[in-house]
């Protein structure tokens, strides 16, 4: 076990920390917090499902993806946190970014281009399995959104999106493929193809992992979900984040596998291998987060209420957990999936649409963003 860095707790608190080894109870620091998350925001019923959050690095302002999956009387928009933590409306998408089959936008996953513009993840599968999902940009001027473009078409499940150079990689959690359950993987695709004005289109019907970039050279990595048996989830590839040397990770939601991959000087995938296996210290791999200031991974435990820590080599820790199921309203994590740093302050955006087997049992009046204060460096 390695060593938990604690913050002031009771000797009683203390005692539990050290017996809890890397399940930490909830009040216990770990990777650099020891401090119970706090509300920032219950979201009002239009952004019904938080989910996918980036940074703009230039103005401190945080975008976050809103797809309504809890409440679809409402369609998806895109919210923004200013850097005084005021939290607004960003966006309506128009009828034209919806999906001509579904009429439906499931905005997940996001960054900021190099162009300046949002690149988000619209995923289908909850509406159409049959790889409907798609990537789109809204494009931004003057620091406002005034229209959108398609971009890919014939994922599976867009999920996570983020940029590194001239590169967007978009993961896709579910394949389907048959006789071959827990597939999924990582699109590539270069910022010349997306500012070419056509769609790029991909296909993974009929893919063989043995044979990645073979079947489409945009599909750079696989894996394999070996799911719990209490939760029998298959559920794939799902949050990315880059560490400070060029170095991809992705984390099964399914079993909680993180996998890092390593790039030779021309871009190509040279390594494609588990960090952390599957263990019962973090069922779950949501979204994560990269902190470049503390050299550390943070990712959301959708399952267990839980941010988890890890360093580039591997090591686990847990910043909190709840322990049990919440409403949120308190501040408290009501199934977190998406974990952001600006300075020194964690946000954390708690999805809320219960899933068998996860802590979280029942999609609740609150619509919550969670902060959480850390160590300053």
């Amino acid at each position: 076990m390695f060593r938990l860095r604690i913050n002031t707790m009771t000797g009683l608190s203390f005692a539990i920390c050290l017996l809890a080894g890397l399940l930490v109870a909830p009040g216990c620091g770990a990777g650099g917090t020891g401090i119970r998350p706090t509300l920032l925001v219950s979201l009002p019923d239009y952004a019904n499902t938080p989910d996918g959050m980036t940074l703009d690095e230039k103005t401190g302002d945080i975008y976050v993806c809103c797809p309504n999956l809890k409440d679809q009387k409402y369609p998806a928009v895109l919210m923004k946190i200013d850097k005084d933590n005021k939290v607004t409306k960003f966006y309506d998408f128009p009828k034209s970014a919806l999906h001509p089959k579904t009429g439906k936008i499931g905005t997940m996953g996001l960054d900021i281009g190099p162009d300046g513009n949002l690149y988000i993840a619209d995923n289908q599968y909850f509406w159409d399995k049959n790889y409907q999902s798609r990537l789109i940009r809204v494009n931004i001027k003057n620091g406002k959104a005034v229209g959108t473009d398609i971009l890919v078409e014939g994922t599976k499940l867009s999920n996570a999106v983020i940029w590194r150079g001239d590169n967007l990689y978009l993961s896709d959690t579910f394949f389907d493929v048959p006789g071959k359950p827990g597939i999924s993987g990582i699109w590539r695709f270069t910022k010349k193809e997306l500012t070419s004005g056509k769609i790029v289109k991909v296909s993974s019907k009929g893919f063989d992992p043995h044979t990645v970039g073979t079947t489409d050279p945009h599909l750079i990595a696989t894996f394999q979900t070996f799911q719990w048996d209490h939760r029998g989830d298959t559920a794939g590839a799902d949050g990315l984040t880059f560490d400070k040397d060029g170095n991809l990770y992705t984390g099964n939601f399914g079993d909680g596998v993180i996998s890092k991959m390593s790039f030779d000087a021309q871009g190509k995938l040279i390594s494609n291998n588990i960090l952390i296996s599957k263990s019962k210290d973090m069922p779950s791999a949501d979204g994560m987060f990269y902190d470049a200031k503390r050299d550390l991974i943070y990712i959301a435990d959708s399952e267990r209420n839980a941010v988890r820590a890890f360093t580039t080599d591997g090591k686990l820790s847990t910043v909190w957990e709840n322990g049990a199921n919440t409403t949120g309203a308190d501040g408290l994590l009501d199934q977190p999936c998406e974990v952001l740093v600006r300075g020194d302050t964690m946000f954390v955006a708690c999805f809320d649409l219960s899933f068998p087997g996860l802590l979280n049992q029942t999609n609740d009046k609150d619509h919550t963003i969670s902060i959480i204060q850390l160590d300053k460096k």
